[in-house]
């Protein structure tokens, strides 16, 4: 049935030797639209800033690696006592600023730069502790 020629226009239609419509080309929004020269100082900032990032959430995965420091910090979370686990997050030696949230079946770190004013960029990092 499927297969059958008399249920389809013949010869094939040749798609392919159309041109193909403006809209196809480029948003409409842009086609007659002047763009800025391009600027990679902030990209470029948020790309070497990033990298300080990674390092930090590196050591961070590397510390709650030992058992130790994750039973301290899984019990300071079970019992809800946020200023703890804030205490040991913050002796790891990290350059960066982190936040810290937990649920009962994961931990998040939020990492981002210390400086003030807007940021370029932040790191999320989540990580499963719990059924």
């Amino acid at each position: 049935m499927y297969n059958d020629p008399t249920m389809y226009p013949y010869p094939p239609v040749q798609y392919h030797l159309y041109p193909a419509h403006p809209y196809h080309y480029a948003p409409y929004w842009a086609w007659d639209r002047d763009f800025p020269p391009v600027d990679t100082k902030i990209l470029s900032h948020s790309a070497v800033t990033s990298e300080h990032l990674l390092k930090d959430a590196s050591l961070l995965v590397k510390k709650l690696a030992d058992p130790a420091i994750a039973q301290q910090l899984m019990t300071s979370a079970q019992t809800g006592n946020q200023k703890e686990v804030d205490r040991i997050v913050h002796t790891f030696g990290s350059q960066s600023a982190i936040e810290t949230s937990y649920t009962p079946t994961a931990i998040q770190f939020v990492v981002g730069p210390r400086m003030t004013g807007s940021p370029c960029c932040k790191l999320t990092l989540m990580l499963k502790w719990g059924q």
